[in-house]
C-alpha cells in the first residue's frame, strides 16, 4: 500500500549528501555573515557578556540533550528494523533450504513464492528510498507461502518432524514480518526534527553573535566550532535514517537470499 510522502519524508528520502548540503549551506552562510558583523562591532561595550554566556550555555545544553535523544532513537529504531528483517529472511532461507533438496512440484512452488516475496519486499516495501510501506503484493504472497507450505506438508515426501520444522519456520517468518512492518518511518518524528533544527540554528546564531574580543582567530574558532558541532549532530540524525542507509541495511538480507537463487 503506497502512500504520498510528506515534505519531511521526501527530504529524508533524498540522498544523504543532498540532505547535508541543504542543511550546511544556510547554516554556514548564517555563521559567516553574523561573525563578520560581530567582528565589526568588536569595540562595543562588553558589559552584557554574562547574559550572552548564559544564553549560549542554555541553548547548547538543550541542543546537545535533544540531539543525543534523537540519535539514540534513530539508532535503536534502525537496529530493531534490521534485526527484524534479518529474522524474517533467516526464516525464509531456512524454509528454502529445507525444501530445496526436494525436486517435486510442491517444493518448487514454495521456492518460487519465497523468491517472489523477497523481490517484492526489495522493490515495494523498502524500495529505492528506504521508506517503510506495506505492499499488498507482499501481503498476498505471505498467504501464498502458507498455502504452498501446507500443500508440501501434505505430500508424501515430508515426515512429521520435517512438517513441524516447516510450520515453525513459517510462523517465525510471519512474526518477524509483522514486527518489521509495525515500525514507524521516519525513525525520528517530524516534531523532534524541527525542534532540533531550530535549536541548532539558535546555537549557530548565538555563537556567531557572541561579543567579540580583540582576537580575530578566537572569534572565528568559536563560531566555526559551534557550527561543526551542530552539523555533526544534525548530520548523524539524518544519516541514521537516510534512504541510502535504509536501503543498504534493510534490504541486505533479502538481497543475499535472492543472490543465492540468481547464482543457481
Amino acid at each position: 500500500m503506497s502512500v504520498d510522502l510528506t515534505p519531511y519524508e521526501s527530504f529524508i528520502s533524498l540522498p544523504f549528501v543532498v540532505q547535508l548540503l541543504v542543511m550546511c549551506v544556510p547554516l554556514t552562510a548564517v555563521t559567516i555573515v553574523l561573525t563578520i558583523r560581530t567582528r565589526r562591532l568588536g569595540g562595543e561595550s562588553r558589559m552584557n557578556d554574562n547574559v550572552s554566556t548564559a544564553i549560549i550555555r542554555f541553548a547548547g545544553a538543550a541542543f546537545v540533550f535533544l540531539g543525543a535523544f534523537a540519535i539514540v532513537t534513530a539508532w535503536q529504531s534502525s537496529t530493531s528494523i534490521t534485526n527484524d528483517v534479518s529474522r524474517e529472511f533467516a526464516a525464509v532461507s531456512s524454509i528454502d533450504q529445507d525444501t530445496g533438496a526436494l525436486d517435486v512440484p510442491e517444493a518448487q512452488a514454495l521456492t518460487k513464492k519465497l523468491v517472489d516475496y523477497a523481490s517484492v519486499v526489495v522493490s515495494e516495501e523498502v524500495g529505492t528510498q528506504g521508506d517503510m510501506v506495506v505492499s499488498e503484493s507482499a501481503s498476498t504472497l505471505v498467504y501464498d507461502i502458507q498455502d504452498a507450505a501446507y500443500a508440501l506438508s501434505q505430500s508424501e515426501y515430508y515426515s512429521d518432524k520435517e512438517v513441524d520444522s516447516l510450520y515453525k519456520d513459517v510462523e517465525t517468518f510471519k512474526q518477524a514480518r509483522n514486527a518489521r512492518i509495525a515500525h514507524t518511518w521516519p525513525l525520528v518524528p517530524e516534531s523532534i526534527m524541527w525542534a532540533l533544527l531550530l535549536m541548532g540554528l539558535l546555537m549557530v546564531v548565538v555563537a556567531a553573535l557572541y561579543p567579540s574580543g580583540p582576537s580575530r582567530m578566537s572569534k572565528w574558532l568559536q563560531s566555526v566550532a559551534s557550527l561543526v558541532v551542530v552539523v555533526l549532530i544534525l548530520g548523524t540524525v539524518l544519516q541514521l535514517q537516510s534512504g541510502d542507509v535504509a536501503v543498504m541495511n534493510f534490504t541486505h538480507p533479502a538481497q543475499v537470499f535472492l543472490a543465492t537463487h540468481t547464482a543457481q
